[in-house]
C-alpha cells in the first residue's frame, strides 16, 4: 500500500511538472509547501538511519548550480581505510541496520576503489539497500567485473536524469543482463532535470528555525566522512565553497557529530533531530526554481 501511494505521488508529481513551468511563481509556490510538508514528515522521531558517504566530489560533468560543489571542489577520493573504520564503528551503534546507504558524488565511479566501497558496505551492512547515485556517462565504460560486484553486493544503479547524451537502453540492457537493479532518481517518468538553486547567505542571518521547517535535506542527506558525521551535504562540502571564493561559511562544532566519540544511537538520533548553527547560512525561501540546465562558469552567484 505504502509503495502504491508513493508511486501515485511521483506520478502526480512529475505530470504536474510538465504542466505548469517551473520557474513560475505558482510552482515556486506549489514546491515551498511542499518542501515545509516533507520536511515535517522528516522531523519525527527517528527510528533508524538514511546514511551516505562522498566517493568524490569532483565530477566528469561540470554542472551549474551544483549541489555538491562538484565544479569548483578539488580531486579527492574517499579514503578507504577511514571509510573501513567509519562503516565498522557505525554498523555496531546500528546493529548492522540502515534504512539505505547511498555513495554519491561527484561522480562516485571516478574512484579508483568503488568496488571496495560496496563491498565493505554491504559486507557490514548485509540487509540494508546500497545503491550509488551516478550521471550515468561511465556506466557502460566500467569493465564486466564492475557488473558483477553490483550484482553480487545488490546494489542499486540510480541515475540522475540530466539532458546530456547517454545510451540509456544499452545500460538497462547491460543492468538487466547482470540482474543489477536501475532506476532513474525520482522515477521513469521524472521531466529532464533542470537546476535548482539553493542560495546562500554569505551573511549568515538567516533563520535558523525557518531554513530547517523547510529543509528537503533533513534526515535525508546525511553524510559521514573522515570519522564526522553531517546533518546534509551542503555542509559535508561547503569546504570547496570556502576555498574557491575564499569565503568563510563556518561550520561550527555543533554542525558536526564526532562518530567514534558516540556511544549509543540516540545521540546521533539526537543530533539529527535539531536545526544545526549552520542553517544560518541556507536562505531556503530564496529557492530559485526551473534554472535551464547547463554548466558552471564558476561564479560565486551560482550558489548565491
Amino acid at each position: 500500500m505504502e509503495k502504491r501511494a508513493f508511486n501515485i505521488l511521483e506520478f502526480v508529481r512529475n505530470t504536474i511538472v510538465k504542466i505548469i513551468p517551473e520557474n513560475s511563481q505558482f510552482f515556486r509556490w506549489m514546491t515551498l509547501i511542499g518542501l515545509k510538508i516533507n520536511a515535517r514528515k522528516h522531523h519525527k522521531p527517528l527510528k533508524s538511519l538514511v546514511m551516505g558517504v562522498y566517493a568524490t566530489q569532483h565530477c566528469n560533468l561540470n554542472c551549474k548550480c551544483c549541489t555538491a560543489f562538484s565544479p569548483i571542489a578539488e580531486e579527492e577520493f574517499l579514503n578507504i581505510e577511514t571509510y573501513k573504520k567509519d562503516m565498522e564503528k557505525l554498523a555496531k551503534l546500528t546493529e548492522n541496520k540502515l534504512t539505505s546507504f547511498y555513495v554519491s558524488g561527484g561522480e562516485p565511479l571516478l574512484h579508483p576503489q568503488i568496488l571496495e566501497i560496496f563491498n565493505v558496505a554491504r559486507e557490514l551492512f548485509p540487509k540494508t539497500m546500497v545503491n550509488f547515485m551516478t550521471n550515468g556517462l561511465l556506466l557502460l565504460k566500467m569493465p564486466e567485473i564492475s557488473w558483477e560486484n553490483c550484482q553480487k553486493n545488490n546494489v542499486t544503479i540510480s541515475v540522475s536524469r540530466y539532458p546530456i547524451n547517454i545510451d540509456i537502453n544499452g545500460i538497462k540492457e547491460k543492468s538487466n543482463k547482470y540482474n543489477v537493479k536501475f532506476e532513474y532518481i525520482g522515477g521513469d517518468d521524472v521531466p529532464v532535470k533542470s537546476m535548482w538553486k539553493y542560495p546562500l547567505d554569505l551573511e549568515g542571518k538567516q533563520s535558523l528555525k525557518t531554513s530547517y521547517n523547510i529543509c528537503s535535506q533533513i534526515n535525508r542527506c546525511i553524510t559521514m566522512k573522515d570519522g564526522l558525521i553531517y546533518a546534509c551535504n551542503t555542509i559535508a562540502g561547503i569546504e570547496h565553497f570556502n576555498k574557491y571564493f575564499n569565503t568563510n561559511l563556518e561550520v561550527l562544532s555543533g554542525d558536526v557529530l564526532k562518530l567514534h566519540e558516540v556511544k549509543k544511537l540516540d545521540e546521533i538520533y539526537e543530533y539529527l533531530s535539531t536545526p544545526k548553527p549552520f542553517c544560518r547560512y541556507c536562505n531556503r525561501k530564496g529557492l530559485i526554481l526551473g534554472i535551464k540546465y547547463g554548466t558552471s562558469k564558476k561564479e560565486i552567484n551560482e550558489w548565491t
